[in-house]
């Protein structure tokens, strides 16, 4: 059959598209425009009554929603492939995967059985299909990827079956592990993607369930083969490529030539307000999304990458942490020394420059990093008077740790300003570093999966905790207090089940060589919920899904919850519909509950002679910064910011402004699905001392 162009959308064939066949629902089928969300419906003969189960490139695997008949489809020259009817029933398969082209004669077609323990396949000339039993158990299984002869199976570990064995009747295979665990949330989605001769593990984490709320973080690893030896290394880039996720499986895509960005992770989640297009840069570690309209969701139906004639993938060196810090060290290396010459040439210039006007000293000042900028202050008394002081002027910043490296973005909510800081303790770690609280000026920080440390950025103070026993996995952490000169300071993370029966914490406190753990049966449900604990009046306060609380005493190292404050929910939401945080403001303790999408939000104050939540309707003077690492409530000196809800989203485009919710419309401004999120990042009020 001759293809016809209208047929398909404008510019097929040059990007990737997503696309859902809609079975018996509707004639036409829904193509999908990943970068700009524009959907086009094209009514395709071929895909009359059929349901798209998987895809390989350009190849739809197809089954008609009556007779349950299935063939192969190329959606570019419409060449159909018929295959052997299924006996199985479609609900006891699961993952499908096609091991090459269909044009290949070496094309497998395969099927993982989930209700038993098989593999279900078939050639394209076949007339039946083949079941053969394999010896692990298929239940819980993630993903799959064939490559080079083998099938990959992602469960607990990764099951690798040799496909030469399919045709002796018993399927061979040998178990490999997963890359350890290094980064945190609740529920994560691992994927296998091929690329360029190379296998990439990626992990996508969640605050809640997987396929229901929003991306946190992302660790893509790279399989290497030493002497026989499989190791994963992690990446921090994937070059000039892209990953395109699914629920069926995940592909690799040169993005030379298209509008695709590089470096990114593309992903089609079903989240709680419908399907949302997820991309991940790598770059510079944040995360958007576009939300599709309803009328694109369909019930019976899913959505697949479809890749266009492939492009051939540079094998690009991958940014590893060993490069990434290589480079960091020559970067040191060649700046660090000034001769003697040029330093006093320095001094020449710089008693030169106390005689320029204060208003040219004054643009200088505003163009220069923060540091900088209250170093020039102190150049000489008339400028110290005369110059604004930073410290005043951006009492806040938004700080983010996008590479390894050491080098971190802060980010002004206030003006957009922005400037790059190094940290001299992490530019010589080869793990990365996630950002988890920050306070009084002093940040806790998770280098790899089971080291923490503290650090102020600001004056390169770093004090490294003991190993943990276990890798980092809670709901929360918090200190008390910064580490510098107070034996007082005690670092507390909990761990609180979604059934609220039990709660398990780790302490330290200053001065101490181990961590002490400590497991607690709660007298009431408390389900703790993804936002830090906050030290108040000597304890430290936890905020639980119901909105109530619960309490731990470092001192006597004892927990308890609270029967009052009465919970604010009779029954816990969905884990990962609602966000939830807990802060103190001006001595009080502030909750807030907002809706994921951001259709509400609402905010309580403690009552603590009644220990009663008090639904506030605005702020006053107060501006909250909300996030699950910090939340911070201040009172600003300029009004246009005040009564205002903060979050860290900046906007793609401009990145000049900040989303916020402004407590007096209640509204939020402008639409939150058109910003970027740093997923490494906390609010952080600089203290130089």
């Amino acid at each position: 059959m001759p293809r016809s162009k209208s047929m398909f959308p404008c510019g097929f064939g040059d990007q990737p598209w997503l696309i859902q066949a809609r079975g018996s629902d509707k004639e036409t089928q829904m193509f999908i425009n990943p970068l700009n969300g524009s959907i086009e419906e094209r009514n395709i003969y071929e895909m009359h009554g059929q349901l798209c189960l998987s895809r390989f490139e350009e190849w739809l695997f197809l089954v008609d929603d009556l007779s349950d008949d299935c063939f192969l489809l190329n959606i570019y020259s419409l060449t159909k492939i018929d295959l052997p009817p299924i006996k199985e029933p479609f609900s006891s398969l699961g993952f499908r995967t096609l091991t090459s082209s269909p044009a290949s004669p070496d094309c497998t077609i395969l099927f993982l059985g989930m209700e038993e323990n098989f593999l279900l396949f078939c050639h394209p000339c076949d007339t039946e299909w083949t079941k053969l039993p394999v010896d692990f158990d298929v239940v819980g299984a993630k993903n799959m990827l064939t490559y080079n002869g083998n099938l990959y199976v992602v469960l607990h570990d990764i099951e690798i079956i040799d496909l030469a064995s399919l045709s002796t009747g018993c399927v061979e295979s040998i178990s490999m592990d997963t890359p350890d665990f290094s980064s945190f949330g609740i529920g994560f989605l691992e994927h296998l993607v091929e690329s360029s001769g190379d296998i990439f593990f990626v992990r996508t984490r969640f605050p809640g369930l997987p396929m229901t709320t929003s991306i946190v973080d992302i660790e893509i690893y790279k399989l290497l083969d030493f002497e026989d030896e499989y190791i994963w290394l992690r990446v921090e880039s994937i070059g000039d490529r892209a990953f395109l996720l699914d629920r069926n499986g995940g592909q690799s895509f040169c993005t030379q030539d298209t509008q695709f960005d590089k470096d990114c992770v593309y992903h089609i989640l079903s989240c709680y307000d419908g399907e949302r297009i997820y991309k991940t840069c790598l770059e510079d570690q944040t995360i958007e999304f576009k939300l599709l309209t309803a009328e694109a969701v369909q019930k019976k139906s899913c959505f697949y990458w479809i890749l266009p004639v492939r492009r051939p993938i540079q094998n690009d060196d991958l940014l590893t942490s060993f490069e990434t810090i290589a480079r960091s060290e020559v970067c040191q290396k060649g700046c660090g020394k000034v001769k003697k010459d040029e330093s006093v040439g320095a001094m020449f210039i710089s008693m030169q420059l106390t005689n320029l006007p204060i208003d040219i000293v004054q643009s200088i000042s505003e163009q220069l990093p923060l540091k900088d900028s209250i170093r020039l202050r102190a150049v000489c008394k008339l400028w110290a008077k005369q110059l604004p002081d930073p410290m005043k002027e951006e009492p806040l910043w938004l700080m983010s740790c996008p590479k390894k490296c050491g080098t971190c973005q802060m980010y002004s909510p206030y003006k957009g300003k922005q400037f790059t800081l190094n940290l001299k303790g992490l530019s010589s770690s080869d793990v990365p570093t996630r950002l988890l609280y920050s306070k009084d000026g002093w940040i806790l920080a998770l280098k790899g999966s089971d080291l923490l440390c503290l650090m102020n950025p600001f004056t390169n103070d770093f004090h490294h905790l003991p190993i943990l026993e276990d890798d980092y996995s809670y709901n929360g952490i918090a200190f008390s207090c910064p580490p510098k000169n107070s034996p007082n300071c005690t670092v507390f993370a909990i761990v609180s089940p979604p059934r609220g029966d039990f709660t398990r914490i780790i302490a330290w406190h200053y001065g101490q060589e181990e961590w002490y753990e400590m497991q607690f049966d709660n007298d009431l449900p408390f389900s703790g919920t993804d936002n830090n604990p906050v030290f108040f009046d000597g304890e430290f306060y936890c905020l639980g899904r119901w909105g109530n609380l619960g309490v731990f005493n470092p001192e006597n190292k004892t927990w308890r919850v609270l029967d009052k404050p009465s919970p604010i929910h009779s029954e816990a939401p969905d884990i990962g519909t609602e966000h939830c945080y807990l802060l103190e403001c001006d001595g009080e303790l502030i909750s807030v509950f907002r809706a994921f999408n951001m259709e509400y939000v609402r905010v309580f104050k403690l009552d603590r002679s009644n220990m009663a939540w008090n639904l506030l309707g605005d702020l006053g003077d107060v501006t909250l910064f909300l996030d699950y690492r910090t939340s911070m409530a201040r009172t600003l000196p300029r009004k246009i910011f005040r009564n205002k809800v903060f979050l860290p989203r900046l906007h793609d485009e401009t990145k000049e402004s900040t989303f916020y919710y402004y407590m007096k419309t209640r509204m939020h401004n402008p639409d939150f699905k058109i910003f970027r999120e740093p997923y490494n990042c906390v609010w952080l009020e600089p203290q130089l001392q």
